[in-house]
């Protein structure tokens, strides 16, 4: 099968609502909810799956003076990109604990 067929039959069969885009990033957070009539436990059950596409990277930059001030903007922003992942999973936590949902 050719890639261009694959990759049409992929598309076809995606599933997730994309409810939310990072221009900055390239990425795409989907969401796919459903509910099942009777769960493991024999009892009515909600579920939901999140992720996380991206289409490749974007490329930043800024001018610098020298390597020592280059290290220095690389370590604040590696700090602050960490910071704003652990932000981000902590909403999540948030919304798991607020809708009392548990991973499987």
């Amino acid at each position: 099968m050719k890639l261009s067929k694959l990759l049409e039959k992929q598309r076809l069969e995606e599933k997730k609502e994309a409810i939310a885009t990072s221009p900055s990033t390239n990425m795409t957070l989907h969401y796919d909810s459903y509910f099942k009539n009777v769960g493991e436990e024999g009892s009515p059950e909600f579920s939901f799956t999140i992720s996380i596409s991206s289409t490749g990277g974007k490329e930043f930059f800024r001018g610098v003076s020298d390597s020592e001030e280059g290290a220095k903007l690389a370590e604040g922003v590696k700090l602050e990109l960490r910071r704003a992942l652990r932000k981000f999973d902590k909403h999540v936590q948030y919304i798991i604990n607020k809708y009392k949902v548990t991973p499987r």
